[in-house]
C-alpha cells in the first residue's frame, strides 16, 4: 500500500503514525484464510515498524512454497534406499551452520535428508568458498567414500535446521554384506546424479545468462496440484554462491534477476526472495537452456 488514508490523515494534523500493525496480523491474515487455506500472511513494514517514504505498508500474502520436487526416478530410488537402510539408520538432527563433515574426512556417514537443506562446498586456495550441489528433503548423499574408499572431496554444511536418517560407515558397511541390493540401489542412485550432471553441464554451455538464471529458478519451482497461484522462491544460499553454482559471477546474476523483475515474470520481496507473477514466461525464458 502506498498511501494510506488513516495515516496520511493523523500527518496532516501533525500526530504520529497509529500503530496498526497489531491489527493487520489479525485482519489480513484472516482475509487471506478465506481466499484461500494455505494463503501465509508476512508483514513487510508497518507502523510502528520503520517504512520508507514510498510504502505505506506491506502485507504480502504467499502460498509456501515446498524445496525442490526431486526427479522421478531419483526419488523412487532415494525411496527404495531409505526403505533398505532403515534397519541400520537413526536419527540424527544438525543445526543451522554445522558441518556434515569437512573435505578430507575418511569416516563419514550417509545421510537421508528429511527435513532442512545441505550443501556440499570446496574452499578454493584463495580462501573462497564454492557451492557445487544443494541437497534438500528427499536427498540421499554423503556414500561416495563408502565406494571408493577415499576421503570426502568436499564439505557439507547445513543451511537451516535439518532432520536425516543416518547411517555410519560401519553399519553401511554391514548393510552391503548383507543384502547387495542396497550397493546396487546407491549405485543406480549415483548413475542418475552423473546424468544430471551431464544436464547442467549443457546448461552451463548457453553463452547466455539470462537463460541459465531462468532455468535455475525453474528448478526452485514448487510442483504438483497444491502449488497455489501464488509462488514464492527463495536462492537457497548467498547470491554470490547461487551464481557460482549456475557458472556465472555474481553481477550477471543481479543484472539478469533485474531484467526478469522488469519484465513482470519475478517480483523481488528481498534480497533472496522472489514472487513469481509468470511462471510460464519463466519456464520459457529457461527453455533457452535446456
Amino acid at each position: 500500500m502506498r498511501d494510506c488514508r488513516v495515516q496520511s490523515a493523523r500527518r496532516r494534523k501533525g500526530l504520529p503514525d497509529f500503530p496498526c500493525k497489531s491489527v493487520g496480523l489479525v485482519e489480513y491474515a484472516g482475509f487471506a484464510k478465506v481466499v484461500d487455506p494455505r494463503l501465509r500472511t508476512r508483514c513487510i513494514s508497518c507502523p510502528p515498524d520503520p517504512h520508507g517514504g514510498d510504502v505505506a505498508c506491506a502485507w504480502p500474502s504467499l502460498m509456501p512454497t515446498r524445496s525442490p520436487v526431486l526427479s522421478a526416478e531419483r526419488e523412487r530410488l532415494a525411496r527404495e534406499i531409505r526403505a533398505l537402510l532403515a534397519p541400520y539408520a537413526h536419527h540424527r538432527t544438525f543445526e543451522s551452520g554445522s558441518l556434515l563433515w569437512r573435505e578430507g574426512d575418511d569416516s563419514g556417514i550417509l545421510v537421508a535428508l528429511e527435513s532442512g537443506r545441505v550443501k556440499i562446498f570446496r574452499v578454493l586456495p584463495t580462501g573462497t568458498a564454492v557451492t557445487i550441489y544443494l541437497f534438500g528433503p528427499g536427498d540421499v548423499f554423503g556414500f561416495m567414500p563408502f565406494l571408493d574408499g577415499q576421503p570426502y572431496p568436499a564439505s557439507a554444511q547445513a543451511l537451516d535446521e535439518a532432520t536425516a536418517l543416518v547411517v555410519s560407515r560401519t553399519d553401511l558397511r554391514a548393510a552391503f554384506e548383507r543384502d547387495p541390493q542396497v550397493a546396487l540401489a546407491l549405485v543406480k542412485l549415483l548413475a542418475t546424479r552423473l546424468r544430471e550432471a551431464f544436464d547442467r553441464i549443457e546448461r552451463s554451455s548457453v553463452p547466455e545468462v539470462l537463460p541459465r538464471v531462468a532455468a535455475a529458478l525453474t528448478a526452485l519451482l514448487p510442483e504438483g496440484p497444491d502449488a497455489g497461484p501464488l509462488v514464492v522462491i527463495e536462492l537457497p544460499v548467498r547470491a554470490r554462491e547461487f551464481a557460482a553454482a549456475i557458472g556465472i559471477v555474481p553481477e550477471s546474476l543481479s543484472r539478469a534477476l533485474t531484467k526478469l523483475v522488469e519484465a513482470g515474470v519475478l517480483h523481488r520481496l528481498g534480497p533472496r526472495r522472489f514472487q513469481v507473477l509468470d511462471t510460464s514466461a519463466l519456464r520459457h525464458a529457461a527453455g533457452a537452456a535446456g
